[in-house]
């Protein structure tokens, strides 16, 4: 008798997943992974990729890193490394069309331009916001996406004369509100995880 009641939960839990698995196996949330790159930091020689992941039916991730090692000039040249993550939530349930998120942004810097280098200091410029964008699937891994937000950035830097050895000119600290995100970017959906 006390073998039958032991078994009882166990043959009913064993079929509670049976009926499960097998009636709503097609139900199951299907994951994507997809790699992208914003056209426009290309268009200022600053090479980037970014990967999105989804996890669930309306929500995304997406990670990008920005690397520029160039120096154009010794008058130009933009030195940088940016981590930019993102959360997305989507109107639709297959992750086309419109979405909502919010970023954060975080920049390493040395930039050269006019009189003067401008050199991150003691930490890297920080920035968050809010954005919407749209994602336009031109077939099936191909799409394009389309995307504004609008935040804030704080940096503390340091200004030296743009010259080899400039001596330094002052720190600062400055805090950025308004557009803080514009991406046209190309993607592509490399698998289902």
């Amino acid at each position: 008798m006390l073998a039958l009641v032991s078994l009882g939960p166990t043959r009913i839990n064993a079929q509670r997943l049976s009926n499960f698995t097998s009636d709503n196996a097609g139900d199951a949330l299907k994951y994507d992974l997809r790699l992208k790159s914003n056209i426009l930091p290309w268009l200022l020689t600053i090479p980037n990729i970014g990967a999105e992941v989804s996890f669930g039916e309306k929500w995304s991730a997406e990670m990008q890193v920005w690397f520029c090692p160039w120096k154009i000039s010794d008058k130009f040249s933009v030195k940088t490394v940016a981590i930019l993550p993102e959360a997305r939530w989507w109107w639709k349930t297959n992750r086309k069309g419109s979405f909502i998120n919010l970023h954060l942004s975080a920049a390493w810097y040395n930039v050269r331009a006019g009189d003067c280098r401008y050199q991150d200091r003691s930490r890297p410029l920080l920035g968050a916001g809010i954005g919407y964008g749209y994602r336009l699937e031109l077939n099936r891994h191909w799409g394009l996406e389309f995307e504004i937000g609008a935040g804030f950035a704080n940096t503390k830097y340091e200004r030296y004369y743009n010259v080899p050895n400039g001596a330094l000119k002052d720190t600062r600290v400055s805090t950025y509100w308004g557009i803080d995100r514009a991406s046209i970017a190309v993607s592509y959906y490399l698998c289902e995880i």
